[in-house]
């Protein structure tokens, strides 16, 4: 089933991502597309990016990240600041 424009990427290794939004985001549909691309669940990335809309932080895991400068210019260009979240399990 195709929800937007695009396809997901097929290769990676998972990430954990820490998002903030910038004064400028406003690009939600766009942001939550970035994270489905990379196989997060529809429901997961609307409820995290609506999270983020609000001002708050949200934490992510993405299960396939096939390039992380990529992503993360990707969402500042929608005013979502993505930060690099390091844990044992991503070590490695």
């Amino acid at each position: 089933m195709h929800i937007m424009e695009g396809s997901q990427v097929t290769s990676g290794s998972p990430a954990r991502y820490l998002l903030r939004a910038d004064p400028s985001f406003t690009k939600s549909i766009s942001a939550i597309w970035a994270l489905v691309k990379r196989h997060v669940p529809l429901a997961t990335a609307k409820t995290e990016i609506e999270r983020v809309l609000a001002g708050q932080e949200a934490i992510v895991d993405l299960p396939m990240l096939e390039d992380a400068a990529a992503f993360e210019q990707e969402l500042r260009e929608l005013g979502v600041r993505a930060a690099r979240e390091v844990s044992a399990a991503a070590e490695g």
